[in-house]
């Protein structure tokens, strides 16, 4: 008797689509891995740079100069102090901020008192909705310039973010 040891070709068949199976399988688990990551890492840089926008205008918000607050149809527009000066020149402390909104994109312009200079920072991108609302005590949150406002209200919406809404409050708040 001829006794051959080994496999036949149905069984290496068998064999080989099995292991092609195992590998689309890993291969698309590996594939949802990345992608996930990838949009991970999108909304989280989404996020940061609307934490750095929201950061740069409470900033603004808390130094600003009371009674300086106005709400104009482009936009806002405050005076705030403090303004930083590492190289320490002879200037005011006062700076003239505003906020617009152009396009789809949110800037901040500043200027420095006495300077004929502005400073243009672009914020924030794909900015799809803006709005400004001031606390009056008396008259409650309105959407135009008031006498001594309390706090300020910022709602946006952009990116992936479909309505934020901060509420910051002003000098003139605080005891």
């Amino acid at each position: 008797m001829n006794r051959q040891s080994g496999f036949t070709l149905l069984e290496l068949v068998i064999a080989i689509a099995i292991f092609a199976l195992l590998g689309l399988a890993g291969w698309r688990l590996f594939d949802g891995v990345v992608r996930t990551q990838q949009g991970t890492a999108q909304h989280e840089r989404d996020l940061r740079a609307l934490q750095r926008a929201v950061g740069v205008i409470e900033r603004d918000a808390w130094q600003s100069v009371t009674g300086t607050v106005v709400l104009a149809p482009a936009g806002l527009q405050l005076q705030r102090s403090h303004w930083r000066n590492p190289l320490d020149q002879p200037r005011s402390e006062r700076q003239t901020v505003s906020y617009r909104l152009e396009g789809a994109a949110l800037w901040r312009d500043s200027r420095g008192e006495g300077t004929d200079t502005a400073q243009r920072q672009k914020l924030l991108d794909d900015v799809r909705g803006l709005n400004w609302r001031l606390f009056d005590p008396q008259r409650g949150w309105r959407s135009e310039t008031v006498g001594e406002p309390l706090a300020l209200e910022l709602t946006l919406s952009t990116g992936r973010f479909e309505q934020i809404r901060r509420m910051l409050l002003l000098p003139g708040s605080l005891p």
